[in-house]
């Protein structure tokens, strides 16, 4: 099994937005991205690029391209689903890697009164250098006052443990 380049994981409610994040996985590892809308007909669709750099080993830099489509929101559940589909591709210590599976999620102000949402994504994939791949990553974002500052913790395949920040534009 390979990690994936990437320390983020694709959003299921796609927004348009910058990121970063401080994680560590025995080293400490910085992450910097943007996430847009794309306009398509009956879907929420989004697009990601984001890079990142182990801090004590610049030379494992990695790049990785993303798009997740919301499929099927479900209002009428307690809290209120999501499922969505994504993919991804990048290039890091582990080669050429592509991926493509699931994202379940859920937005906590319809049911607790909290600006949060919770996400997980696990797609199987394939990298050049070691084969199979598998992506993972699960995630809570809890928005600030006015919901243009969104405060992220993530956990990985790659990083265990991240804090971000992601700003709304």
């Amino acid at each position: 099994m390979t990690l994936s380049p990437a320390l983020a994981i694709p959003s299921i409610f796609p927004e348009d937005a910058a990121f970063a994040t401080l994680g560590y996985d025995g080293t400490v590892v910085g992450d910097v991205g943007v996430e847009l809308v794309v306009p398509v007909r009956y879907l929420d669709v989004s697009v990601g690029l984001e890079a990142y750099i182990p801090l004590t080993d610049p030379a494992a830099l990695g790049v990785r391209a993303s798009g997740t489509a919301l499929v099927f929101p479900a209002f009428g559940t307690t809290p209120p689903l999501a499922l969505g589909l994504g993919a991804d591709t990048g290039y890091g210590p582990d080669g050429f890697s592509v991926h493509a599976g699931l994202l379940v999620g859920t937005d906590l102000l319809f049911s607790l009164r909290l600006p949060m949402t919770a996400s997980l994504y696990i797609s199987p994939g394939y990298a050049t250098e070691t084969g199979f791949s598998l992506a993972w990553g699960a995630q809570v974002r809890y928005y600030l006052g006015d919901d243009t500052v969104a405060l992220e913790l993530v956990s990985s395949d790659l990083v265990p443990l991240g804090l971000g920040v992601r700003v709304l534009f």
